[in-house]
């Protein structure tokens, strides 16, 4: 989505983190959500991540995480 801030994507395997679904109209994504120091993207303090445009499912990620609320 344009102009909204995204989790990187990536093909790295390990174990899941947390698991969840996503859907947006009729479309459901499954989604397994791994720690990766090394993932592509930019780097973002925590501090400043609340104040950014994200995305409903990188919102969604974060708060499962305890990263925002």
């Amino acid at each position: 989505m344009a102009g909204m801030w995204e989790l990187p994507r990536t093909d790295i395997r390990r174990k899941p983190l947390f698991s969840l679904k996503h859907s947006i109209t009729n479309t459901d994504y499954y989604v397994c959500v791994i720690s990766a120091a090394n993932a592509d993207g930019t780097p973002v303090k925590l501090s400043r991540v609340p104040q950014l445009p994200l995305t409903g499912l990188a919102r969604k990620i974060l708060s499962r995480a305890g990263v925002i609320s």
